[in-house]
């Protein structure tokens, strides 16, 4: 295993954490998403000055008076999204390189520290370890290969 051969489930769990981020902090993306949707749509019709004035203050208003809506959406958002980031990775990594969780002991820990962490750092543990065992076993391999070069050839 090398960096470039995980990084597109790295790509993948920094997406779920990305995503589980923007809805932890729904309280505040979710009024300035719906004043840049606003703005766009209502400043063709009024101008963009007033448009994203009108929009802007209507973003403040609804996240002041829908904050306890927003931060309860926001919040079981991130949960449903970290778990569903947590399964599809460690699904993706059992089915990809199920050696990361044979050769280490310590990957179901990673794993577990992913459940509840992040998604990101649980992958990245897995991964350091097993490259760094990966690069051991190269060069173990490298140096039986230069005192025995026919080793294992039948």
């Amino acid at each position: 295993m090398t960096w470039k051969g995980a990084s597109w489930i790295l790509a993948a769990a920094a997406l779920f954490d990305a995503l589980r981020y923007f809805f932890l902090f729904f309280w505040f993306f979710g009024p300035a998403a719906a004043a840049l949707y606003c703005t766009t749509k209502v400043s063709g019709v009024v101008g963009t000055t007033v448009g994203g004035l009108v929009c802007g203050a209507g973003a403040v208003a609804g996240g002041y008076l829908g904050a306890p809506a927003l931060i309860a959406f926001g919040t079981i958002m991130a949960m449903a999204v970290g778990f569903a980031g947590w399964l599809t990775v460690t699904f993706f990594i059992f089915a990809a390189n199920g050696r990361a969780f044979k050769d280490n002991p310590f990957s179901i820990l990673w794993s577990l520290g992913g459940l509840g962490a992040s998604v990101l750092v649980m992958v990245w543990g897995i991964y350091k370890t097993q490259i760094e065992n990966d690069k051991k076993v190269l060069k173990k391999y490298e140096q039986t290969q230069q005192t025995m070069p026919n080793a294992g050839v039948y």
